[in-house]
């Protein structure tokens, strides 16, 4: 239904399902509603939380393979130049014959740029050093062992890097068919609604949407966040508004506007705002709409520019 559409974002659509099986608690018997019941919404909507959890998890675990990762290839580095140093002492600093066969790549005796390439050469290096065991050196880092013991270190990390990419894969898709079931949910309960309430029915308001038949304004934005990002930007952040479809987004520029600017328009819950001048201090509010009209605008929130 045109007043009452079914969200794309999935926080706003997990706090109208909220609102709506708290409308089922109420109604749901008197109603006779069967398919979309309030125990049927709040599984829906804890599918859907669970799975945000758990792909928040997986992201977080990604981040800290690609950490040890990058903590595996600089000490592959570390040791690389070690080894660099106890073969020069030995055969010089300059690319001659002698540096053949170490696996020092293009007749250089430069540390590769890449860490694919580093991670060969730590295994020619190990390879070096188990044929010529006299040109190891315990006491400089520079043995088969070592660089045996670091291309493991690299390529387990890498291993664990590629398996935290695959669950946050999984976990990418566990969490859209929750969001898909939720919005199914959700848009079941309010054609359900449309067979057992009249248009015109109070009621509606109590599942946290609106009467079709005369839709009122929404509530009210509760609080707004801000935060400076890089360019004079800010990132700024709302909660979701009952019965809202959409939320404007005014600024008032200290010293400058004499009015509120109509900076942006949003159907999610945040936007990135650009325009401004470091050192200006700049007031927001939001105000929330449906076909009903405009709610009153929320609190406003003050934020310097840098």
């Amino acid at each position: 239904m045109a007043s009452n559409p079914t969200p794309d974002n999935p926080d706003i659509l997990r706090a109208l399902c909220t609102r709506m099986a708290k409308g089922c608690k109420m109604h749901e018997v008197p109603l006779g509603i069967k398919q979309n019941t309030e125990a049927v919404m709040l599984a829906a909507h804890g599918g859907l939380s669970a799975a945000e959890t758990a792909l928040g998890l997986r992201k977080k675990e990604v981040a800290a393979a690609y950490d040890a990762l990058q903590a595996a290839d600089n000490a592959g580095f570390s040791m690389l130049t070690d080894c660099k140093l106890r073969i020069a002492k030995l055969y010089g600093q300059r690319w001659n014959v002698n540096w053949e066969p170490t696996g020092f790549p293009n007749q250089s005796t430069g540390i590769p740029d890449d860490q694919p390439t580093r991670l060969t050469l730590l295994d020619a290096l190990k390879n070096y050093f188990t044929a010529k065991p006299a040109d190891e050196s315990v006491d400089m880092g520079a043995t088969a062992a070592l660089c045996l013991a670091q291309h493991t270190a690299i390529t387990d990390a890498q291993a664990a890097v590629d398996h935290a990419e695959s669950e946050q894969t999984k976990a990418f898709a566990t969490r859209a068919t929750a969001e898909d079931a939720l919005r199914k949910r959700v848009r079941g309960l309010i054609e359900e609604l449309t067979i057992v309430l009249p248009a015109d029915d109070a009621r509606w308001e109590d599942f946290g949407l609106s009467i079709p038949a005369n839709p009122r304004a929404p509530e009210s934005v509760a609080s707004v966040t801000a935060s400076t990002l890089s360019n004079s930007r800010l990132d700024v952040s709302w909660p979701y508004a009952t019965r809202a479809t959409r939320y404007r987004v005014e600024t008032f520029i200290v010293g400058v506007d004499t009015e509120w600017q109509n900076k942006a328009s949003a159907k999610d819950l945040e936007v990135i705002l650009k325009g401004f001048t470091v050192g200006q201090v700049v007031k927001i509010r939001i105000i929330a709409f449906n076909d009903g009209g405009d709610a009153p605008p929320s609190p406003e929130m003050q934020i310097t520019v840098t």
